[in-house]
């Protein structure tokens, strides 16, 4: 994919984008342990999912979204007001009502495929009312009775809270989690604060994809401690937390396909970056990870000396009050696409990254300095500028004045997609 114009917001599709996987109706038995509510439960839960209403006159339900408006899976779900005895949870049907501050509702159920048995194209949600309620407990409760599994599969939590009043989340003990596990499941939030601890360290592609996107009130993040990731695991998941003051560290130093991608786009609060140690990138691994975060003025170094395509495309965009780069870009060899639009609207900044490369490859400068207009200082290791685009625009609306340093050998081509106009060449 060439990025060469203005990249439009895409997240807001990313909770849905999923591979489309097969899904067979299940015979998982609905006999587990629940009762039509005049004997207890033989049943012991133990730290069941809980809904504890803040305010007056909460209401709760669950419903389907479905491919198509199409399900071939319905879990079975109960719920109880004292954990003794437990009724049916009739999915699009039961209506819960908790009348006064403090009332509470608890949820189990019998579903060890997940929710949605594995199917990538539908996704079990519960809505509430506008009023506040707290949410604690085992969130594990609805796929296992006796809450003792932490293994959460494939999609089994997709959008489980998405666009609710909570403002607590429950707990999420999994430490193994399938694909998609987690995608979605607080997206717009606006009243979630703080989010669960998340102790998995075996990722799954896109467990946690969109997982708090626009939850503009969220302050703390979770400590995310996987070394190893999987593809798109990390995408999207700050999206626009407006509030977020600081990112967790990322330990990672095995990075995987869009990993990272947009992960803390439009987090206008913080103002450093996490260090990110990987030395191989991977295609799209930072793509526009800090973009719009307007508050950032410092970002770690980048260490990294084995590009990919578009590793590092769009990384810092718009990012305007940033006034401290890295020293140096490291890598001598590039790929495609690997720096286009990096700083673009950083116009903050003064001095640019060394970039060490002797060699451009196409488009991989596109961009990268546009509209830094206080840019007055750039050092280059290439040798040629390339027929490919490989620095078109690079330097556009830059300082009218500055240096340039360079290689001898370097052609002293001038204008906003060679040295800007204006600028002293200095070589060595």
């Amino acid at each position: 994919m060439k990025i060469k114009q203005n990249i439009n917001i895409i997240v807001l599709s990313l909770i849905a984008v999923f591979l489309l996987s097969g899904c067979k109706k299940n015979d998982i038995s609905n006999d587990s342990g629940g009762n039509s509510g005049n004997e207890p439960s033989t049943i012991v839960t133990v730290n069941p999912l809980c809904f504890t209403a803040e305010e007056e006159g909460v209401t709760i339900e669950m419903i389907i979204t479905g491919y198509h408006g199409q399900t071939d899976y319905i879990p079975y779900i109960e719920y109880s007001y004292d954990t003794i005895y437990w009724e049916k949870f009739s999915i699009a049907t039961t209506l819960i009502s908790l009348e006064n501050i403090g009332d509470k509702v608890y949820f189990r159920g019998n579903n060890p495929l997940g929710l949605n048995a594995g199917c990538s194209y539908y996704s079990v949600s519960f809505k509430t009312n506008e009023q506040k309620t707290a949410v604690s407990g085992n969130v594990m409760t609805l796929i296992d009775p006796t809450g003792e599994s932490i293994s959460a599969p494939a999609y089994c939590f997709a959008s489980l809270f998405a666009e609710t009043s909570i403002t607590t989340a429950p707990e999420l003990p999994a430490t193994q989690i399938g694909e998609g596990g987690y995608a979605g499941m607080f997206a717009y939030c606006n009243n979630l604060e703080t989010a669960p601890h998340l102790p998995a360290t075996e990722l799954a592609k896109s467990c946690y994809v969109s997982m708090f996107t626009s939850c503009e009130n969220l302050i703390t993040a979770p400590q995310l401690p996987a070394t190893v990731l999987a593809d798109d695991c990390y995408q999207s998941m700050f999206y626009c937390c407006k509030s977020l003051m600081a990112t967790p560290e990322l330990p990672a130093t095995t990075l995987a396909d869009f990993c990272y991608r947009l992960m803390f786009w439009g987090c206008e609060s913080i103002t450093t970056t996490p260090e990110l140690p990987a030395t191989t990138c991977t295609q799209y691994c930072y793509h526009m990870m800090f973009r719009n975060c307007i508050s950032l003025t410092t970002v770690c170094e980048l260490p990294a000396t084995t590009m990919a395509d578009n590793c590092y495309s769009c990384m810092f965009v718009d990012c305007y009050n940033l006034t401290s780069v890295p020293e140096v870009l490291p890598a001598t060899t590039l790929a495609d696409e690997c720096y286009v639009g990096m700083f673009s609207g950083c116009e903050n900044i003064t001095t640019a990254p060394d970039i060490a490369a002797s060699e451009l490859t196409q488009d991989c400068c596109f961009q990268m300095f546009l509209n830094c207009n206080k840019l007055n200082s750039i050092k280059v290791g290439f040798t040629g500028w390339g027929i490919y685009n490989e620095t078109f625009n690079w330097l556009r609306n830059v300082s009218p004045t500055g240096t340039f340093y360079c290689p001898a050998s370097l052609p002293q081509e001038f204008g906003e997609s060679r040295i800007p106009e204006g600028w002293t060449v200095e070589t060595f």
